[in-house]
């Protein structure tokens, strides 16, 4: 499920006219709509590493495979990864059955005195079934140890990934502007969050609501968008 970019735009726009007055242009609502997602997706992130629970922000959950050789000593960028990787939550060694065996996600100077530990060192023996690897994200990078002696070991990543940006594309003709869908992008989140990225964009870009108006006005449809550039 997704918003669709349009009805946002409509949205914004029909409530502007309605309560303001006024035009603002496309590339400026795209652009408090994406100010006002991150933010928003920033607030259930944070809201996760505090509860560790999900609400519908599992919809930014994403898992991806990846695997360190002895050459790469253990670490990983993680734009090689995934370049729209925001937060790790753990991350699993696979054995040669795909069975996922979760690891411990540390931080750096934790996962310094762990790697070098003699007493309780990560593990990772197959000939033992023994999986008890550690891990640790800076600079962009996730570092993995134990280092492969030889070959490679497999990992499955889990983390958040940023929101899709949305993007309004149109024409404009005699100062109309008319919606196209070709090259335009919805935002991937679920239509719950309508109102709330609405209203963060609404005053992001100088006209805010309050909640009472958010809830009336989801009804507004621009039923003339055709003759915005003439407001």
């Amino acid at each position: 499920m997704a918003i669709p970019i349009k009805d946002l735009h409509d949205f914004i726009r029909g409530t502007i006219k309605k309560n303001y007055g006024g035009f603002v242009s496309p590339s400026d609502i795209d652009r408090a709509i994406n100010r006002a997602q991150f933010d928003l997706f920033d607030s259930l992130v944070e809201n996760y590493k505090k509860t560790e629970k999900f609400d519908y922000d599992h919809l930014f959950l994403k898992q991806s495979n990846f695997s360190v050789s002895t050459s790469d000593n253990g670490v990983k960028s993680l734009s090689s990864i995934d370049a729209n990787f925001i937060e790790a939550i753990t991350f699993y060694y696979k054995d040669s059955s795909n069975n996922l065996h979760e690891g411990n996600l540390m931080k750096w100077d934790s996962f310094i005195d762990r790697k070098n530990a003699t007493i309780v060192p990560p593990i990772i023996n197959t000939s033992t079934n023994e999986y008890k690897p550690i891990a640790t994200i800076y600079d962009g990078q996730i570092e993995v140890a134990p280092r492969p002696s030889t070959g490679s070991h497999n990992f499955v990543l889990l983390y958040f990934k940023k929101p899709t940006d949305g993007v309004f594309n149109f024409t404009t003709s005699n100062g109309n502007i008319t919606f196209t869908n070709s090259g335009s992008t919805n935002l991937d989140w679920d239509i719950r969050s309508f109102s709330d990225i609405a209203n963060r964009a609404l005053t992001y870009l100088g006209f805010p609501i309050k909640d009472a108006q958010t809830i009336q006005l989801e009804s507004v449809i621009d039923t003339n968008q055709q003759r915005d550039g003439n407001n």
